[in-house]
């Protein structure tokens, strides 16, 4: 599996990202509070592209698979965030964002830490089983678990 970051358009990124979410709810409400079209994907990216975030779109067999977007240094900490992944649907359960998040951390000699609505346990499961561990909850009105990857060689 490989990765490109600039040789598609933000316009390929988002169709791509309102493709594979346009059937999970909870991912729409929880980024847009509300169910967006596709000229929301593109504000998105636009948005996090602004505030440093690289997205790579990961590609098997020259397909595109997935989409991740990791911050480098984040103010709160000056530490990377992978601030998300999304695997086309039909792609999911097979390996694709683990083989993902382990590329990026191959490339981090520090820790990369992550955050979740404290209640999306699917999330949480499946960054745990990438080797997140649960670093802090914080957040008043909403909660939000802060993971972090220990990313020891």
């Amino acid at each position: 599996m490989r990765y490109v970051t600039n040789q598609h358009s933000n316009e390929r990124f988002a169709e791509l990202l309102f493709e594979w979410t346009n059937e999970d709810e909870s991912w729409l409400l929880e980024e847009f509070g509300r169910i967006p079209v596709v000229e929301d994907m593109l504000s998105y990216l636009q948005t996090y592209k602004g505030m440093g975030c690289e997205f790579r779109l990961w590609l098997k067999n020259g397909a595109p698979v997935a989409i991740t977007a990791v911050l480098d240094q984040a103010p709160s900490n000056q530490k990377s965030w992978l601030g998300m992944i999304v695997v086309d649907p039909r792609q999911r359960k097979a390996g694709i964002g683990r083989t993902a998040i382990h590329s990026i951390l191959s490339e981090k000699t520090d820790v990369i830490f992550a955050g979740i609505p404290y209640d999306m346990n699917e999330w949480g499961m499946f960054l745990g089983k990438c080797g997140f561990e649960q670093y802090s909850v914080e957040g008043e009105e909403k909660k939000y678990l802060i993971l972090v990857h220990p990313n020891e060689a």
